[in-house]
């Protein structure tokens, strides 16, 4: 039976990530009858439909939300249902009551937004046939994530907020609590829940929910009040992502002092609010500071990226999110086989009410073309195989609680042959003994995080890094295999579109020092004085709302105290 899980995707950057997500997905689709079926159930984020011509369609389980304007010029139902109306010819203003010399006519600047080239090529069917994948540089052009959006929507996906307008210079839809006054208004609320009420009718075992949100505007308050809707009226674990965008905006009207401010209180606020009405929150950021400023941009080994670009940047969150999340995604193999749950993922890593975890990732796994993976292990051993995802996240060595995700590493990559040549010197590892990927992890972690617990997830699907996947990040390219391995032979120069796939390892942690993050927050949160932010008090907030509010935060700092250690 499928285990479906309904996804939500809130805000600008959250949907770049979302794109990505759902682009990778669509990557590792295989229609060959012959070829061996995946390991991953996409049907699990996945539906199942028709158009009116009867044709069968498959698009993501989703509902997504964002302000005006970031569609361009995609429909809001879509086009895949149904091809998009043609714009009206232009024409002046007929049979106007009004006295004309009063009257105000606005045009928008160049007419209609224009596709994004490879929106046209992938239309006309072009981007997916050419062999050579043409150059389209989205880290330049693209404008939005509709622009290298591969994946095609149901016409109930899509959901605009049309009073506020997208800006990439200035941000109206500013705080938590006009994102909580936006979720009382019937209209859009009725809206979305009757969407999110027909999806999970559609269901067969409705798994729960995920969601991705963009923090520190008013997101958060949409969101939380999504959140509170779905634990009423639905019961289901809800595991949560709050992104934090590398460029955010100025609000509209403030300074960047300001803005900063007005962020770090959203966060805040955010934060307070996140325990009470979700399973399991991980925040995401490509920087290592978010709370005030946006600073220090994680540094990966083996991937060159734009630390403000968003598009290189929701890549890198959408790699992990897609690696991380498969714990719930796989197939049982095997009659015996047991398949993951996003409820066991939720309980697993949430002891003494410590809900908020923090995410990490290795993007590519940095795995030699000649070595096994027991070889790798133990060159590593004592070093941190992954790169923190979270702001302020300082995992540590012990206590450690994670769910960790290997894929790409095929079982003859495990280790040698008793008979083959290096065999010996493996053979005195206590790792030869593992007869897979998940056991050999499961194993080098115990051995290198003290008094921790770990859940490992093994696929033998690599991440899929097509176009419109940021390929260039993997560079130089003749460092690498065809299928994301490193080598230190360089290969004749080839096109970059040669590495199809790579290794990843994600994860999911949980340690006392996370509460070191929550700590710096509360203290930054703490010193914003609220009467010199009126958009606040304007909106309904009062100075004892956030104290208490300030408190919550603190009350889950607390569960982070070394006397909760494992």
């Amino acid at each position: 039976m499928v285990r479906e899980v309904l996804t939500f995707q809130l805000g600008h950057y959250a949907n770049h990530v979302g794109t990505h997500w759902w682009n990778i997905q669509e990557s590792s689709f295989n229609y060959d009858p012959l070829a061996e079926p995946s390991d991953i159930d996409h049907a699990v984020l996945y539906r199942e439909g028709a158009t009116r011509e009867r044709q069968m369609t498959f698009t993501p389980r989703l509902l997504m939300v964002d302000l005006a304007g970031t569609l361009r010029h995609l429909p809001r139902a879509g086009d895949l249902y149904a091809d998009p109306p043609e714009p009206p010819p232009d024409s002046q203003p007929q049979d106007v009551p009004w006295d004309p010399a009063k009257l105000e006519t606005i045009h928008s600047p160049g007419g209609p937004c224009q596709p994004h080239p490879y929106q046209t090529d992938l239309r006309a069917g072009q981007a997916a046939e050419e062999e050579v994948p043409k150059e389209y540089d989205f880290a330049e052009t693209a404008q939005g994530w509709v622009d290298y959006s591969y994946a095609r929507f149901h016409p109930r996906s899509i959901n605009i907020i049309e009073r506020y307008a997208y800006s990439p210079d200035e941000c109206q839809f500013d705080t938590v609590p006009h994102g909580a006054l936006l979720w009382q208004d019937g209209d859009f609320r009725e809206t979305l829940t009757d969407r999110t009420r027909q999806y999970v009718e559609e269901c067969d075992q409705c798994q729960g929910f995920q969601m991705l949100f963009d923090c520190g505007d008013a997101f958060g308050g949409l969101a939380a009040g999504l959140l509170e809707h779905l634990h009423d009226e639905y019961g289901k674990p809800s595991l949560v992502f709050p992104v934090f965008s590398p460029n955010p905006p100025l609000f509209k009207g403030a300074d960047e002092t300001t803005s900063d401010s007005i962020r770090t209180v959203n966060t805040a606020l955010t934060f307070a609010q996140l325990p009470e009405r979700c399973s399991l929150f991980a925040p995401l950021a490509t920087m290592e500071h978010c709370w005030r400023r946006t600073a220090t941009p994680r540094v990966f080994p083996h991937t060159t990226y734009g630390p403000h670009n968003l598009y290189q940047t929701a890549a890198i969150l959408a790699a992990f999110l897609d690696t991380v999340t498969l714990q719930y995604r796989l197939r049982a193999v095997g009659e015996a086989a047991t398949v993951g749950h996003l409820a066991g993922l939720c309980s697993d890593l949430t002891q003494h009410g410590r809900q908020m975890v923090a995410a990490s990732l290795a993007l590519p796994f940095a795995m030699d073309a000649s070595q096994d993976l027991i070889d790798c292990l133990d060159q590593n051993e004592g070093e941190q195989l992954m790169v923190p995802l979270s702001p302020a996240a300082n995992i540590g060595t012990r206590g450690v609680v994670q769910s960790v995700c290997m894929r790409g590493i095929p079982e003859n990559r495990l280790k040698r042959p008793p008979t083959a040549k290096g065999a010996q010197r493996q053979q005195r590892m206590a790792g030869y003994r593992c007869g897979s990927v998940s056991e050999m992890l499961q194993l080098f972690f115990s051995c290198t995080l003290p008094v921790s617990m770990s859940h490992v997830t093994a696929s033998r699907t690599a991440l899929p890094v097509n176009q419109p996947f940021p390929i260039e990040m993997f560079t130089p390219v003749d460092r690498f295999t065809h299928d994301g391995f490193l080598t230190q032979e360089h290969r004749v120069s080839q096109p970059v579109a040669s590495v199809t796939s790579v290794p990843t390892l994600a994860a999911l942690q949980s340690s006392t020092g996370l509460g070191d993050g929550l700590e710096k927050l509360h203290h930054e949160a703490g010193r914003v004085r609220l009467a010199r932010i009126p958009r606040f008090t304007e909106s309904g907030l009062e100075a004892g709302e956030f104290a208490e509010a300030l408190e919550h935060l603190l009350e889950l700092r607390g569960k982070y105290d070394e006397g909760y250690e494992l």
